[in-house]
Formats: structure tokens, C-alpha cells, sequence
């Protein structure tokens, strides 16, 4: 292995430790100290991981937010769906949905007033808004595990937070598939297979979830 990865990583795990206890003794998440960490550390700041070092380092994220999407899987219970029903799923869909038209309107309205409303603009916004759907599954399971947060609220959230990232997975492949369909170079784009391809993936993953 490159000895710079090494280098980075225990640079990384050094400074999340230190100021994860920072934020421990100022009564903050510990995550609000890995934010401040991570930017103090990275190239807009002191630059000691380097830009060019960062995709090095896609292996690491990968494996970490693995760990914490298992970690919400493990916590979601099958007794909790038959007691709820489908509140978290009506959440998590309506959730998703704001996000998207809010960002989608937003966007498009700033590039109106401008004047600089043309098709590709148009386009960056349909991304956007996909984008705008996803949450952060890493800071609230931190949040949860460290305050040992339990009830029917951690319960609702947890799984809105995993059922939400499903949700961002699929409108992201319908948007990205209406602007690429959109573009002056549009190829011959499936969106019922750009849309099916993530629900299967959601499907198998949950299949295998439930199998170990």
C-alpha cells in the first residue's frame, strides 16, 4: 500500500479523535468536531491532505459509510414496521419530494432572474434538485450512538434516514437520465431502465440484509 495513503489516514483518525474530544468537553455531537477537523486538515485550510490525495482515499469513505449503512440496517426491526405501518416510508418519499421541488424551483427561478435560463442551466438544475433528496446517514447514526438515543422517535428516524437514501437513489438516476435525454449530445437513454436498475439494487441489498 502507498505509504502517503497510511500517512493520511493516521493523520485523519488523529485529528478525529482529538477533536472529537474537543467537542465532547464544549458538550457539542462528536461530530461537529470531525466537521471542524476535517476542514481545518484539508486543502481549504492548512492543506494537509492535499487535493490530489483525496481520491486515494475513496476506498476509506467507501468502507466507513458501508460500516454505518449496515450499522442503521441492524438497527431497523421488523416488529417496528408492523407496529408503524408505512409512516416512515411516507416521511421519507414526501421528504425526498419537497427537497427536490424546493431545489428544482429554487435554481430555475435564480438562473430566470438572471436571464441566464437556457437548456443546460436547466439541466445542472435537474442534478441539483437529485442531489438535494439525499441525506447523511453518518452524522445521525454518530449523533444516535453517542447520546444512546432510543424510542419510538430514533426508531422513526433511522429508518427514514436509510429509506430516504433509497428514495435519492432513484430519483437521482431519473433526473440524471432526463438531462442527459435533454443534452445537445442525448443518447439513447432507458429512464424505465435507469429507474428500475436502482430498485433492484435497493431489493438484492435488502435481500442480503435480511439473509445475514
Amino acid at each position: 500500500m502507498n505509504i502517503d495513503i497510511l500517512l493520511y489516514t493516521a493523520i485523519i483518525i488523529a485529528t478525529g479523535l482529538l477533536f472529537g474530544k474537543v467537542a465532547k468537553y464544549l458538550r457539542l455531537p462528536n461530530v461537529t468536531g470531525y466537521l471542524v477537523g476535517g476542514l481545518l486538515i484539508g486543502p481549504s485550510i492548512l492543506n494537509l491532505i492535499p487535493e490530489e490525495s483525496l481520491l486515494s482515499l475513496e476506498l476509506v469513505s467507501a468502507v466507513a459509510l458501508g460500516f454505518i449503512a449496515f450499522s442503521i440496517g441492524n438497527e431497523m426491526k421488523i416488529s417496528y414496521f408492523k407496529r408503524v405501518g408505512a409512516t416512515p416510508i411516507i416521511i421519507a418519499i414526501f421528504e425526498s419530494l419537497f427537497a427536490v421541488i424546493i431545489t428544482l424551483g429554487a435554481v430555475t427561478g435564480y438562473f430566470m432572474i438572471r436571464g441566464t435560463l437556457t437548456m443546460e442551466n436547466f439541466r445542472f438544475a435537474l442534478v441539483l434538485s437529485a442531489i438535494a433528496a439525499a441525506t447523511a446517514p453518518a452524522a445521525t447514526m454518530m449523533v444516535v450512538r453517542q447520546y444512546k438515543a432510543k424510542g419510538i422517535l430514533t426508531e422513526t428516524l433511522l429508518s427514514v434516514v436509510a429509506i430516504d437514501d433509497g428514495v435519492a437513489i432513484v430519483l437521482f438516476g431519473v433526473f440524471v437520465a432526463l438531462a442527459n435525454a435533454l443534452g445537445p449530445d442525448a443518447v439513447n437513454v432507458s429512464l424505465f431502465r435507469q429507474i428500475l436498475l436502482p430498485f433492484w439494487e435497493i431489493l438484492l441489498s435488502l435481500g442480503i440484509g435480511a439473509f445475514l
